[in-house]
């Protein structure tokens, strides 16, 4: 990674952050759009939702691999690979002719996905000149990441409404080569580790493995229950999870550098990060699947719906870098765990006749309201004693910690959601519906007290001070 610290761009940190927000976004493109796209290309219904699955599935497992690259190849070079890829692979699937074809060109969206964030958080962590501009940029990198999730199911909605779902994916290629050029600009301060350095393919390639067959499996108990296949798939997948720890342990190049594992605060940081995307990740997806089905609503309307998780986002999101400097990153975590907490519990309290104003709006804003707080604690936490040259390898743990959680939270709701409330048949009555999106709404509540519970007893109290690195001369992150 760079030896020193290069003089930043004015347009650094909204450029590097346009990375979450295209990642999430794309994460719930299609979550309105699934119905077009099962009837133009002929899917079926388990089928249409894997091109929801792969996509995550695949940029939480391959992040972990995406840092370490970044570490090999330089966080530079890689961003403006994987903005031309990111694309390139959008057209792709804005122009698949057949089923297989989407899935395909999803999975190498997916793949520069995995690449683009870590190589852009690392950016944005060793091109920031200190501690206050870094944490300005992760308040945004927060907030982009909650928008984009939004954005991307209001996208999709309006594209399936008024246009084509082809056109939600047409819109990324604008913008990432729009943002390909911006990166040009950018101070190439990368310096690349020799070239006998591992990268810990094995690794990934075993870790992404246990993420299909494990999310494959959740989802088959919505239609199995926990059968003779259902049980196969979990007994594979402890067996791919218990390879991937063999692998990392006997690697001399792990996917995970043995001095990340020794550290504390990195840990803490990405576990709360992965208990918050568990828990938020599945709120847009339910809520805007259950107004659809149960209340009516139109692909358009139903994202449009979503647009105060994005305002309470915005709002709280401004003042999130300046209350984590006061204060550290334990108590407000806490705080937004209570607000974050309460809009779960709001929206677990749904019944066949809530109206959206006096039920989902209210929940909806308490979760967006702590949202930027909870995921700017976390990463703080994660890299407040990074060293320079594992950098790429911290961005791509935390990256991935998120999507992992988001993966499996997804998994989990979507089986209690279905396994309650919707069939290949059509719609369920509203009051099946409704239990169903109650079910998933406790659920993910009660993972935001395993956030909590992490905050409590692993996030410091104060601001953490900067820990002396004797292998990169002292630099530390943030």
């Amino acid at each position: 990674m760079p030896a020193t610290v290069t003089r930043p761009h004015r347009f650094l940190v909204p450029l590097v952050c346009l990375a979450p927000l295209l990642a999430n976004a794309d994460a719930g493109l299609v979550v309105l759009a699934l119905p077009d796209i099962q009837r133009d290309l002929s899917m079926s219904l388990i089928g249409a939702h894997w091109v929801t699955n792969v996509y995550v599935v695949l940029v939480g497992g391959l992040q972990l691999l995406g840092g370490r690259l970044c570490d090999r190849f330089g966080a530079r070079r890689l961003l403006l690979s994987s903005l031309m890829a990111f694309a390139v692979t959008s057209a792709l699937c804005a122009v698949a002719p057949t089923g297989w074809v989407l899935l395909a060109a999803r999975a190498g969206q997916a793949v520069a996905a995995a690449v683009l964030v870590p190589a852009a958080m690392c950016v944005l962590l060793t091109m920031a000149p200190g501690e206050a501009q870094r944490r300005s940029g992760l308040a945004l990198w927060a907030a982009s990441g909650g928008i984009g999730s939004v954005a991307g199911v209001l996208t999709g909605g309006l594209a399936a409404t008024q246009l084509s779902w082809r056109w939600a994916f047409l819109l990324n290629v604008p913008l990432a080569l729009g943002a390909f050029m911006a990166s040009r600009r950018l101070e190439p301060g990368d310096k690349p580790c020799p070239r006998g350095a591992a990268v810990g393919v094995p690794g990934a390639l075993l870790l992404v493995g246990t993420l299909l067959t494990l999310v494959y499996a959740m989802v088959s108990v919505a239609d199995q229950g926990f059968g003779p296949s259902t049980c196969a798939l979990l007994a594979v997948a402890v067996v791919l999870g218990g390879s991937f720890l063999r692998c990392e342990a006997r690697s001399a190049h792990p996917l995970i550098p043995v001095v990340l594992l020794r550290n504390r605060s990195l840990a803490t940081g990405a576990l709360g990060i992965l208990f918050v995307a568990a828990a938020t990740g599945p709120v847009v997806f339910v809520s805007s699947v259950y107004l659809r089905e149960a209340h009516g609503y139109s692909a358009w309307t139903a994202g449009c719906a979503l647009l105060p998780v994005v305002g309470g986002v915005i709002v709280v999101g401004r003042w999130s870098s300046h209350l984590l400097g006061r204060y550290g990153p334990r108590l407000p975590c806490l705080v937004a765990c209570g607000l974050t907490g309460s809009g779960l519990v709001w929206l677990a309290s749904l019944s066949p006749d809530s109206e959206y104003s006096t039920r989902l709006l209210p929940g909806l804003v308490l979760v967006g309201a702590g949202l930027p707080v909870l995921w700017m604690s976390c990463e703080l936490a994660a890299v407040s004693t990074v060293g320079r040259t594992v950098v790429g390898a911290a961005a791509g743990v935390v990256q991935c910690a998120g999507q992992i959680g988001a993966a499996l939270g997804l998994a989990v709701a979507v089986t209690v959601y279905s396994g309650t409330g919707h069939s290949a048949d059509g719609p369920a009555n509203p009051g099946v519906l409704t239990e169903g999106a109650t079910r998933a709404f406790w659920c993910c509540a009660a993972l935001m007290l395993c956030v909590a519970l992490t905050a409590q007893l692993g996030l410091g109290p104060r601001r953490s001070r900067p820990v002396s690195d004797p292998t990169t001369g002292g630099f530390t992150l943030p």
